[in-house]
């Protein structure tokens, strides 16, 4: 039971009004021991009056309890500590830190999945399940062959397996790495509000083409009409472009005059601009536009005319597939939710690091080639001129032989005695 306060009406509330007033049996909370006898003494009948000013005042007198201090090593000048001296010493900094603080726990952080998104080998299911690629439609929405990809169904809404999601990810970043790899041109596609940051960074990091409008019909069946003017820049293998010798820049610029005058000449009104020679390595107008080597769609529901193009000319796809998207429409499929903005910017970033990856080993690769190439130059330079050597050596030692010969021949004939023949 707990004490109840009781509010006196009479006179003297006003000097009672600093006290309790407990009923017995309970005992008072008092830091103070007034028993000096062995056995406590029974408490006495009636109320009792507690003092809590009196109390507090008592207990603000004691001294407060200072934290022990990590005991300092005695100055020993530069000599090291040994095993013991430091074993104590962690010991009772641990002690100390341990008191401070709070544990940090992890926590979501939006920008990262773009700014830093995962690789492809901290695909988790956690992380997965935190962005959401398990939600699908509702089950009047769902198309049969995803079937495989479903997981079970909750509240009318299918859920995707998330150990599929992440084999088919992880597959998709191996297929994106190794494009990149080979120097293959990556196209992003990404049409939906809020998917322009996550699609523009992925093809950023892997130095790919990137689309956030509208797929225009007959990109890639009728591109020589529609890209008619682009004109198609030349790079090397650590993506710079090539610059141009003197001598090359003068024959394309011979060629380039030859065109416009037989332009002019079949009545075309040729555009200046057109016939700049530039700085770097181009190729000509008129030359076919190149297609791309893998294009990575993140709604392919609103992009089926540009799945159909890539199939007919068999351009690899790669998409994510939610529960009512065809899954035949795509080369490589990822099942997970398409609607997620956050799902979305998690795959876009795990494919672009992977591309990113990719493209820096292409670079270390490349690096290798040319090291290589270089050790095998010197290497080629120096057994030429170690034979070199050998040959001019062999050519000095037939010279002195000669001349030693001949040497001893005048030798011989300067000793030789002459003969006569007498009648």
């Amino acid at each position: 039971m707990i004490p109840r306060r009781l509010a006196l009406s009479s006179p003297s509330s006003r000097t009672l009004s600093r006290f309790t007033l407990c009923r017995r049996p309970h005992r008072c909370l008092s830091t103070e021991t007034t028993t000096t006898s062995d056995s406590a003494a029974p408490p006495p009948d009636g109320p009792l009056l507690v003092d809590f000013a009196e109390q507090v005042k008592h207990a603000t007198s004691k001294p407060a309890r200072v934290a022990e201090k990590t005991p300092a090593r005695p100055p020993r000048g530069d000599q090291p500590l040994t095993n013991l001296e430091a074993y104590n010493l962690r010991k009772a900094a641990k002690e100390e830190q341990s008191k401070l603080g709070a544990a940090i726990e992890p926590h979501y952080k939006p920008h990262e999945l773009i700014t830093n998104p995962p690789s492809p080998r901290e695909i988790t299911l956690e992380l997965l399940l935190a962005a959401g690629t398990h939600l699908g439609h509702a089950t009047a929405l769902w198309n049969p062959g995803n079937q495989r990809y479903i997981f079970g169904i909750r509240q009318g809404i299918h859920l995707i397996s998330l150990d599929v999601t992440a084999a088919h990810l992880r597959r998709a970043a191996k297929i994106v790495h190794g494009v990149s790899r080979s120097g293959g041109l990556i196209v992003f596609v990404g049409t939906r509000d809020g998917q322009e940051r996550a699609i523009v960074e992925a093809a950023r990091r892997t130095f790919g083409f990137y689309i956030t409008e509208r797929w225009i019909p007959g990109t890639i069946t009728n591109k020589d009409q529609l890209l008619a003017n682009q004109k198609l820049r030349v790079l090397d293998a650590f993506d710079r472009e090539v610059k141009l010798t003197a001598k090359q820049k003068l024959a394309l610029q011979e060629r380039m005059a030859r065109e416009a005058e037989s332009r002019m000449s079949a009545g075309v009104k040729a555009d200046p601009a057109e016939f700049k020679i530039a700085d770097t390595l181009q190729v000509p107008l008129g030359t076919a536009a190149a297609r791309p080597d893998l294009i990575v769609c993140m709604n392919p529901l609103e992009n089926r005319t540009m799945l159909q193009e890539c199939a007919q000319y068999r351009i690899p796809t790669i998409g994510i597939i939610d529960t009512d998207v065809d899954p035949t429409c795509v080369t490589y499929p990822i099942p997970a939710n398409d609607d997620s903005l956050r799902c979305v910017q998690l795959i876009a970033g795990i494919l672009g690091r992977a591309g990113e990856e990719g493209r820096l080993a292409r670079y270390e690769a490349e690096k290798v080639r040319r090291e290589g190439l270089i050790k095998e130059r010197k290497r080629q330079l120096e057994l030429q001129r170690k034979e070199e050597e050998k040959a001019a050596k062999a050519e000095m030692e037939r010279e002195a032989e000669d001349a030693a010969s001949e040497a001893r021949v005048h030798e011989l004939e300067g000793s030789a005695t002459p003969i006569s023949y007498r009648d």
